[in-house]
């Protein structure tokens, strides 16, 4: 209940004073003027729409304090990757931040410890032993798919490189392998890859992990220069497939030097895979049924030595190249994996992107870029 001030005046009739009325307006009017010479008090929120300058401390504390709340949700969720690189973020602008040490560290052990909890889940596993290959080019059942014409390779330029300057080339055109980082389980050093994939097989090393948008592959061998068994993720780290190419490995003269998994895709239920050796013979291309292993068909050797290929639509774009022999990015039929056309390159493939209608393609001494029509 309300009780009234002996002597005061109502509310009411303080509400209809035109005086005071007047008086509120310029008090109002006067604090919401902007002035030339002051700043706005610290208690006015700031347009959200503004920004800071990026070098801004105080938009830099912002974005450390996102990442760090960003890796403290990765932590709770178990994903330890995702953690270890919000923090190490931070830390490569804060060096010195204890706090953010402590928690980049905790997420290396916790990162190293899920992964070795994989490991062991995955040693009883017994991979499908892939029989032996054909050695040219043969096709056992060509695929049902809409390959469409086939894309013209049109060059627009060959500009010399250093060789040296590959990290260069990578960022000049905003490019990266969906490679993850693998971990060196002798160093303690977990790298990149989810907590969910095993670093090793037994006595086998991962030695790739490649991460497509709905898949993930991951390559074990005796050495980190040596793809032998080949295991498949789908999209929720399930597993699709685990082949061993070991049957893959001796090709006849005068390829006879041994041949590793070099890259790998699924598309469509199939999976596209590389062999190649160090030196660059052999590298053939296999198209093989997803769930049993069979191949649907073979490539001619000496199409894929690069450290990658395209599934381009309905073609596969690919390269090889040998120091004393002439060098090609080829386009394949994914139906049945003949060459449908070629086009001569200065030196040896090393890595193959498309961007929009233009493949681009590193080689050992030159960057080169075609229009695909």
């Amino acid at each position: 209940m309300l009780t009234a001030v002996p002597g005061a005046r109502p509310l009411s009739l303080l509400l209809l004073s035109p005086l005071l009325l007047r008086l509120l307006l310029l008090l109002l009017v006067a604090a919401c003027a902007p002035t030339k010479a002051t700043a706005p008090p610290p208690t006015c929120p700031q347009d959200p729409g503004a920004e800071l300058p990026t070098s801004a401390p105080g938009r830099l504390a912002f974005a450390d304090h996102q990442r760090r709340l960003r890796g403290l949700a990765a932590l709770d969720a178990g994903r330890f990757d995702v953690a270890r690189e919000e923090f190490a973020a931070i830390l490569a602008v804060t060096p010195d931040n204890l706090a953010v040490k402590a928690l980049f560290e905790a997420a290396t052990r916790a990162l190293s410890s899920a992964q070795l909890q994989a490991a062991e889940r995955f040693a009883a596993a017994i991979p499908t032993a892939v029989p032996a290959p054909p050695w040219q080019h043969t096709v056992v059942r060509e695929l049902t798919i809409d390959a469409g014409p086939a894309p013209k390779l049109v060059q627009l330029s060959a500009t010399p490189n250093h060789g040296t300057d590959e990290l260069e080339w990578f960022r000049r055109h905003g490019l990266r392998l969906p490679e993850y980082e693998v971990p060196n389980p002798m160093r303690g050093q977990p790298g990149t890859v989810p907590p969910t994939a095993p670093p090793t097989y037994g006595t086998h090393l991962l030695v790739q992990a490649i991460g497509h948008p709905d898949h993930t592959i991951l390559i074990y061998g005796p050495s980190y220069s040596a793809g032998r068994f080949v295991l498949v993720l789908d999209a929720r780290d399930n597993r699709v497939a685990f082949l061993d190419f070991d049957a893959y490995r001796v090709a006849p003269a005068p390829a006879s030097a041994e041949q590793h998994a070099i890259w790998a895709e699924v598309r469509d239920g199939v999976l596209y895979i590389s062999h190649s050796s160090a030196d660059r013979l052999g590298a053939y291309i296999t198209a093989l049924d997803i769930g049993t292993g069979a191949v649907r068909w073979r490539s001619d050797p000496l199409v894929a030595g690069a450290a990658n290929f395209v599934i381009h639509h309905g073609h596969i774009l690919t390269g090889h190249g040998l120091p004393r022999e002439p060098a090609h990015v080829f386009v394949l039929d994914r139906r049945t994996g003949l060459v449908v056309d070629k086009h001569r390159l200065a030196s040896a493939p090393e890595y193959l992107f498309v961007q929009g209608d233009k493949l681009l393609v590193r080689s050992r001494d030159t960057d080169h870029s075609f229009e695909l029509r």
